[in-house]
């Protein structure tokens, strides 16, 4: 027996030791890479260039904050590192290329691009419109185009794409899987509690197709969505919006009559300038803006590269006037949560550092969340009334996505602006308990006991007693009710008038305007004016007001925003439909891992993120 115990302390002290060499290795490796990225990255030049295009090569989904794990290491190795793009760099290398004599150009380039929320896209077109006015061009190429990529290649002084690619605009949809038959089939259900006539959150889990409430519901968010894209892109290309709407409704016949060439299609259909090879779209751009430096191709310069190189030290946080922008990015979850989930109590404190700090004159809530936590989401809000009482003002931006939840943290700011396509509303509540008592039975596990009261609720493997689910239920309504008080008070409008609106009903950043649920239409630079304005500051900084990235989580990014990836970067055509399929029903799944609200009650717009998919 102790020559047993001795073996087995050897074997734990043999793992230990592998462990910790391994990561060392790992550790060396990943140091080494960044440091050669630094330092001989001949992708992206130095900015001493003249004459140089500024490459906007987008990689990944467009965000607002990068995200990571509580263990960036586990999440590497599992390979869900991903290089995404974050909206702001893109957007301030535009600003600083604009004023830059050694920028003559912009080239947009989307072979790694995943594509984005529409409101995200459509911001990103009217900087580059603002860079225009400058007298710069923007070129565009693409092997091809999905509808998110030529959304923001319409805003392009030239579009060109090679002959055997395609551009591909196909409408704005929504599509979910629905598990009501794998569950009975299972012996497993979801015990639903809700409010509101069109919270269809936790529909996939109780129905095998989408109600009527919510087909209506979404039809008209999908219009609205899908009349700004047809607009911009009409404005931009100078097709008139009935002409564009024949060709993408009409392209089976028309493709068909040109032999099935999708090149030719988008040529004559007005939605490119050129078709070009590599070779050829190489040559053009060198007859443009010259070879570049180190016998590199082009004479371009990466914008992540131009960013580090023009921002220097200039976002640390310094004295003097400060608008912090604070970001609500992701599920609303209670506790503590990494950059890419809201966390209740890590948003709390993000805020109450902003209150407590008085270099900060006022905040910009910068909102892009479906929703979750009940709980969470009012811990929030109780630091935005505090931060008022505080004599800062409070701004709600939202992007993307402010529904539900995100509503309710945005409903008591002093003013809430809105995209014209940003996804809000969702003003209902509802709770979800699984239970598994007959899939366990199907595998001869059963679950007996006693409890000295009926309110004794065995988990996930019995149903719930008939009394908590009252409470739940009860819980709901109050929930609902105090969701309708916050909206008018925060509105100025009556709970009747907020009732009729609400029902967890989603609506797009115009129609809410027409509604009373915004003040404004404007982006993030607005929702900026206007804190410096209710401020009353004429020298101001804007501060990004988030936690800083772990260090090895900003080596792995470092890594994989350069061309040489450790991760194998998926080109988004090499996306197998079961890899697309097996992803939506993994991220279903998951989602009651993201509930963890004590009281079991959430303020959720799953459709806002998994039925709106632009790109599938």
């Amino acid at each position: 027996m102790q020559l047993l115990k001795s073996f087995w302390k050897f074997i734990q002290n043999l793992q230990s030791f592998v462990g910790t060499l391994l990561f060392l290795i790992v550790m060396i490796i990943l140091c080494s890479l960044f440091i050669g990225g630094v330092l001989f990255d001949s992708s992206e030049q130095k900015i001493d260039q003249k004459n140089a295009a500024l490459l906007i090569d987008f990689k990944g989904t467009v965000v607002e904050q990068e995200a990571y794990s509580s263990d960036p290491y586990e999440q590497l190795l599992a390979g869900e590192v991903e290089a995404n793009t974050r909206l702001r760099d893109v957007v301030q290398a535009i600003e600083h290329a604009k004023n830059d004599d050694n920028i003559s150009s912009i080239i947009l380039n989307f072979k790694k691009f995943n594509g984005g929320m529409p409101s995200k896209l459509h911001y990103i077109g009217s900087k580059l419109d603002d860079f225009k006015e400058s007298g710069k061009k923007i070129y565009a190429y693409g092997n091809l185009y999905d509808q998110g990529d030529y959304l923001i290649a319409s805003h392009a002084d030239e579009i060109y794409m090679h002959p055997h690619g395609a551009a591909l605009l196909y409408g704005y949809g929504g599509f979910q899987n629905y598990f009501a038959g794998f569950l009975e089939k299972i012996k497993a259900e979801v015990q639903l509690f809700r409010v509101g006539k069109y919270k269809s959150a936790m529909e996939p889990y109780t129905r095998s197709d989408m109600s009527d409430e919510a087909k209506e519901a979404n039809m008209e968010l999908y219009g609205g969505l899908w009349d700004h894209y047809v607009s911009d892109v009409s404005s931009q290309r100078g097709i008139s919006e009935d002409a564009l709407r024949s060709a993408i409704d009409n392209s089976d016949s028309a493709l068909s009559a040109l032999g099935g060439d999708l090149g030719k299609l988008a040529l004559e259909s007005g939605l490119v300038d050129g078709l070009k090879t590599r070779e050829e779209w190489v040559t053009f751009l060198q007859d443009i803006v010259g070879e570049g430096p180190n016998d590199s191709e082009v004479n371009v310069i990466g914008f992540r590269r131009y960013l580090i190189d023009k921002n220097g030290l200039n976002n640390l946080k310094i004295g003097g006037n400060q608008i912090a922008i604070v970001y609500a990015t992701g599920t609303i979850m209670d506790g503590d949560m990494p950059q890419g989930t809201v966390g209740g109590d890590t948003m709390s404190r993000q805020l109450r550092e902003a209150r407590q700090d008085d270099n900060v004159k006022a905040v910009v809530l910068r909102i892009d969340t479906p929703g979750g936590s009940a709980f969470a989401s009012e811990l929030i809000r109780q630091e935005v009334l505090l931060l008022k009482e505080a004599g800062k003002p409070v701004i709600a931006s939202m992007a993307s996505v402010a529904a539900s939840g995100g509503y309710w943290i945005a409903a008591n700011a002093d003013q809430i602006w809105a995209s014209p396509t940003t996804i809000t509303g969702s003003i209902g509540i509802f709770g979800a308990v699984p239970n598994i008592e007959g899939t366990l039975a199907e595998i001869g596990i059963n679950t007996d006991g006693i409890g000295t009261t009926d309110l004794i609720a065995p988990g996930l493997v019995k149903p719930l007693p008939e009394k908590v689910s009252n409470i739940i239920q009860s819980n709901i309504e109050n929930g609902y009710q105090r969701f309708l008080n916050i909206v008018a008070e925060g509105r100025g409008m009556t709970t009747e008038q907020v009732d009729e609106i609400a029902q967890g009903r989603v609506w797009t950043g115009e129609k809410a305007l027409e509604l009373g649920l915004v003040d404004n239409i404007g982006n993030i630079d607005q929702a900026i004016a206007a804190a410096v304005e209710l401020a009353e500051l004429s020298d101001y900084k804007v501060i990004h007001w988030e936690d800083e990235l772990p260090f090895e989580m900003q080596l792995i990014r470092r890594i994989m925003n350069q061309d040489g990836n450790l991760q194998n970067t998926l080109d988004k055509r090499s996306i197998s439909p079961e890899q697309i399929l097996l992803k939506k029903i993994r991220d279903n799944l998951s989602l009651f891992s993201m509930m963890n609200d004590p009281g079991h009650a959430y303020l959720l717009c799953l459709t806002c993120v998994d039925g709106f998919n632009p790109q599938y």
